[in-house]
């Protein structure tokens, strides 16, 4: 059986919204702080992606990395993870537009489309077919997308395949940490099931059973928290409901244990230091990569700027997936507490932050506006 077996997926149509409904002000902040959140963060990690700590400390000091450093020719440089989630969300949007008007519609479709469009752009393949050229959306209208990140290589191996990847049907069987970024948009549409959304947007790449179920658990987190529910309510949410479907003990068990090690800390008064950091998890993995950013999370909760840069520097400045743990534990707690949270020094000096922001409140939008958005999101 597969992963999603006892649940219809042959088509998908728009639910009966939750009752309880975040005001739009609140629910425009959340995303706001959630795109740039992780964004800041995957600039801040990208030069110390899998650097040993020692050597960290070597390089910038005993606190580590506490601000933008040149990279690709410029300060604040995101990576392929904040490029694919920006190219995920616009999948998102469209198969939003296309579920007013459109009989039936398949997300995994759309959201493989999207990401060819995306590795169109990292020049590993030629030009589109004209059925996708046509409704080449306005993403790819950006010169500084079409610059290459170093992009993970499952990622790329899967998107050159031919298949769909679905959770059912998947293309590779990596449990790696490589989908978990581009996740946390498929917890913004409340009308859809984000556990299966995001298992759809993890499958396409990564077809292990730890990385769907990981990847719905960070939307679930997301969509929960949304709502202004706390950490402890929103992984509980998902865990229900990952261990509905799925029944997989390994990354529910992970995460349980770096929540139950955050609090430990918290309630004893300590530190949290990298050392303790490197015994939750180096990330590698997709559900070892969410427990370690739920720790950073748990460890600095308070909604402050301080706080939020205490928890992203902690999760950047240790031996492991920096960018993914960073990158999720901005997108947690920006979530969380919005974009207030956020350091301005980040955000003045982030790439493409115009771009986030313009994708962040198309996001945020309640409702479909109007036929403009058909051409701004169209089909395919």
């Amino acid at each position: 059986m597969g992963l999603h077996d006892h649940v219809p997926h042959m088509v998908y149509g728009p639910r009966r919204s939750l009752e309880t409904r975040a005001s739009e002000t609140d629910r425009r902040d959340r995303v706001l702080g959630c795109l740039l959140g992780g964004a800041v963060a995957d600039a801040l990690g990208a030069p110390l992606e899998f650097r040993n700590s020692k050597d960290i400390v070597a390089l910038f000091g005993p606190r580590g990395l506490r601000d933008f450093v040149p990279l690709h020719g410029t300060l604040g440089a995101i990576t392929d993870d904040t490029q694919l989630m920006l190219f995920t969300a616009e999948a998102l949007l469209r198969v939003r537009v296309m579920s007013h008007g459109y009989r039936t519609y398949y997300p995994p479709t759309i959201l493989r489309n999207a990401m060819r469009r995306w590795l169109m752009t990292q020049r590993h393949i030629g030009p589109l077919p004209d059925h996708l050229d046509s409704a080449r959306g306005w993403l790819l209208d950006i010169p500084a997308l079409w610059v290459e990140r170093q992009p993970d290589t499952v990622t790329m191996i899967a998107l050159k395949r031919p298949g769909l990847g679905t959770p059912e049907e998947a293309i590779t069987d990596s449990a790696g940490a490589g989908a978990m970024v581009r996740c946390a948009p498929a917890g913004m549409f409340p009308q859809d099931d984000p556990f299966r959304l995001a298992s759809e947007i993890t499958g396409i790449t990564h077809g292990n059973p730890h990385a769907l179920v990981a990847g719905g658990y960070m939307a679930v987190i997301i969509s929960q928290l949304m709502y202004g529910t706390t950490i402890q309510v929103a992984v509980e949410a998902a865990i229900s409901r990952g261990l509905y479907i799925a029944g997989q003990r390994e990354p529910t068990l992970t995460i349980r244990d770096a929540i139950e090690r955050a609090n430990q800390v918290r309630f004893a008064g300590i530190d949290p230091g990298w050392f303790e950091l490197e015994q939750v998890g180096d990330g590698k993995l997709a559900h070892d990569a969410l427990a370690v950013a739920l720790y950073c999370a748990l460890c600095h909760p308070e909604p402050t700027q301080d706080s939020f840069e205490k928890a992203v520097t902690l999760a950047v400045n240790h031996s492991g997936n920096s960018v993914v743990i960073g990158a999720l534990t901005g997108q947690i707690l920006g979530t969380m507490h919005g974009l207030s949270v956020i350091p301005p020094r980040w955000l003045e000096q982030l790439e493409l932050r115009d771009v986030i922001v313009a994708m962040a409140e198309d996001l945020a939008t309640e409702h479909v506006p109007g036929p403009e958005w058909k051409r701004r999101y169209p089909p395919l």
